[in-house]
């Protein structure tokens, strides 16, 4: 809510200071420019027969003639290819009859501008493709620039005059020889409904993606040696130094069950592909890619578009939801984790990305094509521009089944008319018109969201003048009055291409240009930007968006800065060239004369966590169990939650030793610390107890004989309610590290659980324990009830205080506090669906409270951690807890809170889960028609048709009186935050940007920088999520370090080199007698350590 109002107040006082919107849509007519790439259906050659049939075309950007004015090619489908001259003063000349451009019926995709023989004038390469059956038509084209407007086609002379069917091309230097060298998104055939290579081989050689290398005056083909003879379903591809190493590495968007491409330049004429080591997870129908630093950090990150809907009608009327047995057969077929979303990849700087589209609210832009991300107003921060649109709604699945039966029924009764004529076309018997008219059309406005600073973003379409709705495919940004602004070409399908001018000059906003010139090619040229508060970072490359290339041109934005204390440049030869106070506001000429010093960026930040790799090889296995048999329409599922870890001297020796439990099938383990190493403990106790899930584990002395006993808590939701296997455990030791299990210890309590808290609550002098129940295995989100086990000479029993506790939610954490310092021992509880829950000591009597905050509402929330601390050294305890985090698809506010209603809504004996989000002020079920009514059958006797179901509200879907007799939860938030006690409230304070990523499940609060200042070093992610929600991974831990207000200053990961990517759950920190060592639990993965 906070950010929301910042953003406000942002775009109202930039709209208010500014007479008009920041793009203008100029008039075709008087500019010039008169180009529509118009696109019809035939029955030799229409959407049934190629599915990227209204993919459009791109934009290419250059100054052909060098008279200092940007000009502009525009590839065509089925008309011709243009180019224009820029006249200056937004008016341009149509040259394309006498420049030698080639019309020759070729289906033109993409088009890319560069300088490929060094003799400063830019060539064009145009990429052609569809036409199966004329492969002489599928020849892409290379045009010399000979100056004065005219190109000479000579793809054949260099060897590129290639027939795979190529969507684009990048050129770039991958060798560093100072010759751009030449990759082409090649595609297999692009298969339609009823073409005729539908349901054939698409991965075989001929269809891999090639890469070329510049000899000088032609290009020989090098994919095999380079490493890059894979095949997908190439849209786009952008070159960026993603490692910083000096050398040009890869990333491809790949249509389909393709994962997208991530290739490391290996230096030595080769790649090694990285996507699955360096990316958690992709967009499934990868569209357009930019790449840029879009925080400012001076690492490259990447934005890469998809093809869901932000509106729910359309979301749910043309995505008929994603089959669980299809995306896991597309993961384990190598296809890595892929979601229907934008990704906006954020680059850690250690060679991984996380996404961060969610936390962006850039994850869904309806049918997207082409991502740039510039600094549009230069205000400083890039901002992003997206197209949008698709001539025909071919994912509609109403229409998809109308034509399917339609079709289906028009071939039978031809048959059964003409049984001895078969050999005939099948737009003898179907109409095409016919087929064309079922599928819908609807224009789509396009994107553009401002960036705020600090990874915050707002749409503000509808107030920047790019509001139009289109059918919006490849684009381009470029300064084409040389006003300091980024202007904007849009390629349209069947209607005039836009040409918006760019109005920021009016705002007052200072920025520098700056022209690299260079006897070799710039691509790739770094360029590091400071003034007296601001750090801004820029890496020139050759293609962006889709089909597309955009200006040559390093643009910064400045804002109100008015001047800049340096500009460093690391050319791609690797010479550093610094200037020193350069004039704002104008366009730079900088020649390469740089120093030869071979590295400019070190990482002088102190590094204070190094990961140990061989101090103990421990591995959790997490079995298999499909939670969504159970339950279909579960957000995540609950049977991954392990494991536990613990420590504790068990020997007596003065050292820490390690418990790491199991999943179920999986024994726990017991690591004995020696002087020199860590060495599986001789105790196999709880191997009778290996069918047992290990949720949470804690080392006390049960019994009062000195040693540390220990309890294990068992949990999961592989069994049904009231197994046995949800028993927990109490193991007590000999003194030597031996342990014996005795079930008569603990009360019989079938819960599964999910935490267990000791604490001397009645200072009798034994350890009594909470112990919190995460959930009613296979009746989620049946509230659980938890208990207070009270201790007598070693034997536990359920105190007299634990009805407070009956049904009180899905407890995932607690705490002991005496929150109120009155001397009576309090607990703090967090869980899911649940708000902050204090239970309050008095004097042995136990009542239930919502902590109170300054929220203004419940704090409701899906907490999955809790730690107490005082923070802020007013002698006072606080709290940090972790929660879902802002990165999710599921979003809460007080106004529009994330809700779930349970009951039994088709009378059959169990009951239904309905989760219940707002789209645009309406509340509406959040899953779609088939996997509703999945859940619930009568759903689809009831509304039949997608479109139907899209249209209705939640009320309208399940009955209003249905609702209201059901089991309501609701989430107001979704942020961790911390929460400083200022004994009559807590204030609640969100924690940094880095901290909301991803789920924090668990911390530990120290003073790591000796400031006597408490700090916070978190972990988490969620892999567990159901297949339609991107899976919350972008968490890496993250350190950080107090402010003594119980506010924090993020450490990145780059600097920290705290790096946990895996589905983190438990985290504790031991003393050996070298180092403090600190130990992550991995669910199904291995333990990390660090120091």
């Amino acid at each position: 809510m906070r950010g929301l109002i910042t953003s406000y107040i942002l775009i109202f006082s930039f709209f208010s200071s500014s007479q008009e919107p920041l793009f203008t849509l100029l008039d075709n007519s008087k500019i010039g420019i008169n180009f529509s790439n118009d696109l019809i259906d035939t029955e030799e050659h229409s959407i049934f027969l190629y599915a990227n049939y209204y993919g459009g075309a791109g934009v290419g950007i250059g100054d052909f003639d060098n008279d200092g004015l940007e000009d502009i090619f525009l590839a065509a489908n089925m008309i011709d290819d243009k180019i224009y001259r820029n006249l200056g003063n937004f008016q341009f000349e149509d040259k394309t009859k006498m420049s030698g451009i080639i019309n020759n019926g070729s289906w033109s995709t993409g088009v890319t501008v560069a300088d490929i023989n060094n003799d400063g004038l830019l060539d064009i390469y145009v990429s052609c493709e569809l036409y199966d059956d004329r492969p002489i038509l599928r020849k892409n084209k290379l045009y010399i620039n000979q100056g004065e407007f005219k190109f000479k086609e000579s793809s054949e002379k260099w060897g590129v005059d290639i027939d795979r069917r190529t969507r684009h091309a990048v050129f770039f230097d991958y060798n560093n020889d100072g010759l751009l060298d030449l990759y082409l998104l090649n595609h297999p055939p692009n298969t339609g409904n009823f073409s005729p290579f539908l349901g054939s081989n698409m991965k075989l050689p001929e269809y891999n993606l090639q890469l070329f290398e510049n000899k000088g005056n032609y290009f020989i083909d090098v994919t095999e040696p380079a490493g890059l003879n894979r095949s997908g379903y190439p849209n786009a591809a952008v070159i960026g130094d993603f490692n910083k190493d000096g050398w040009a590495d890869i990333y491809v968007a790949n249509d389909f069950d393709a994962p997208d491409f991530l290739y490391f330049n290996n230096q030595d004429g080769s790649f090694e592909y990285k996507t699955e080591s360096s990316l958690r997870h992709t967009s499934f129908y990868s569209m357009g890619v930019d790449v840029a630093d879009i925080n400012n950090d001076s690492h490259l990150d990447l934005m890469v578009l998809d093809m869901t809907a932000e509106d729910n009608f359309r979301l749910k009327s043309n995505m008929s939801g994603m089959n669980p047995d299809s995306f896991w057969s597309v993961v384990n077929g190598g296809g890595h984790f892929q979601y229907m979303f934008n990704t906006l990849q954020l680059n850690n700087g250690n060679n991984t990305f996380s996404d961060i589209a969610q936390f962006t609210g850039t994850a869904a832009t309806d049918w997207s094509w082409s991502s740039l991300v510039a600094d549009f107003d230069n205000d400083g921060n890039k901002d992003i521009f997206i197209t949008n649109g698709l001539l025909r709604d071919i994912r509609n699945t109403d229409a998809d089944k109308k034509i399917s039966d339609l079709v289906s029924k028009k071939i039978n009764d031809y048959i059964i008319k003409n049984p001895n004529n078969s050999d005939i076309s099948l737009w003898e018997v179907v109409d095409l018109q016919e087929l064309l008219d079922i599928l819908p059309s609807q224009k789509l406005k396009n994107y553009y969201y401002r960036n705020n600073g600090n990874l915050n973003f707002t749409n503000i379409t509808e107030l920047s003048g790019l509001d139009q709705p289109s059918f919006s495919h490849g684009a381009s940004y470029v300064d084409l009055d040389n006003d300091g602004d980024l202007d904007l070409v849009v390629n349209n399908v069947n209607e005039k291409a836009f040409v918006y001018r760019n109005n920021s000059e009016k705002n007052k906003n200072n920025h520098i240009r700056l022209k690299l010139l260079d006897k070799n090619p710039t691509y790739g040229t770094k360029v590091s930007l400071y003034t007296v508060d601001d750090f801004q970072y820029f890496e020139t490359t050759n293609v962006r968006g889709i089909y597309s290339n955009s200006e040559n041109i390093v643009h910064f934005g400045l804002g109100t800065d008015n001047s800049i204390d340096s500009i460093i440049i690391e050319w791609p030869d690797s010479k550093i060239q610094k200037i020193i106070k350069p004039e704002i506001n104008k366009l730079h000429e900088i020649r390469n004369k740089g120093n030869d010093v071979k590295k400019l960026y070190k990482n002088e930040n102190e590094v204070k966590f190094t990961e140990l790799k061989s101090v103990i090889n421990h591995i959790h296995q997490e079995n298999y169990f499909n939670d969504f048999d159970k339950q279909v329409l579960l957000p995540h599922k609950l049977s991954q939650l392990g494991p536990a870890l613990a420590k504790g001297d068990v020997n007596g020796d003065g050292l820490d030793d390690i418990f790491i439990g199991g999943a179920s099938g999986q024994s726990p383990t017991l690591y004995i610390q020696t002087e020199k190493q860590f060495v599986n403990s001789s105790s196999n106790t709880w191997l009778r107890h290996k069918a047992l899930e290990d949720i949470d584990a804690v080392f006390f002395d049960s019994d009062n004989d000195g040693d540390l006993d220990l309890y294990v808590v068992s949990g999961g939701n592989e069994f049904s309610h009231n197994s046995s296997t949800y028993l927990d455990r109490l193991y007590i030791n000999d003194g030597q590290g031996n342990f014996t299990f005795n079930r008569d210890l603990l009360p019989t309590i079938f819960e599964s659980g999910s935490v267990v808290k000791p604490n001397d609550f009645d200072n009798d002098g034994d350890i009594d324990l909470f112990i919190g129940s995460r959930m009613k295995p296979w009746n989620y989100p049946e509230p659980a009830s938890s208990y207070l086990l009270v201790n007598k000479n070693g034997k536990f029993t359920i105190h007299e205080s634990s009805s407070v506790f009956n049904e009180i939610g899905l407890v995932t954490d607690a705490e002991w506090i005496d929150y109120d310092q009155d001397g009576d021992q309090d607990i703090i509880l967090v869980g899911e669906w649940m708000p902050i829950t204090l239970i309050k000591n008095n004097k042995g009597i136990f009542e239930k409270l919502e902590l109170n905050t300054n929220l203004g509402c419940s704090s409701t929330g899906w907490w999955n951690s809790l730690e107490v601390s005082d923070l802020n050294n007013d002698n006072l305890p606080d709290l940090v807890v972790g929660n879902l985090g802002l990165n999710y698809k599921y979003k809460a506010s007080v106004d529009e809170p994330f809700e779930l209603f349970y009951d039994d809504f088709d009378k059959n004996g169990s009951k239904d889960i309905v989760l219940a989000y707002y789209n645009y002020g309406i509340q509406f079920p959040l899953r779609g028609f088939s996997c509703s009514s999945q859940q619930v059958p009568d759903l689809k006797d009831k509304f039949e048709k997608y479109d139907i179901f899209a249209s209705l509200d939640v009320q309208q879907v399940y009955g209003e009186d249905n609702l209201e007799n059901a089991l309501r939860l609701s989430v107001n938030t979704f942020e961790s935050a911390s929460l400083i006690n200022n004994k009559d409230f807590f204030d609640f304070k969100p924690l940094p940007t880095y901290a909301q990523f991803s789920s924090v499940n668990d911390m530990i609060i120290q003073d790591f920088n000796d400031d006597n200042i408490k700090d916070v070093l978190l972990i988490g992610n969620m892999y567990h999520a159901e297949i339609e929600t991107t899976r919350n991974d972008s968490g890496n831990g993250l350190l950080l370090i107090g402010n003594n207000d119980g506010s924090f200053k993020e450490i990145s990961t780059y600097e920290s080199g705290f790096f946990v990517p895996g589905d983190s759950k438990k985290i504790i920190s031991i003393e050996t007698n070298d180092d403090k060592l600190y130990i992550v639990a991995n669910n199904n993965d291995r333990v990390q350590i660090f120091k």
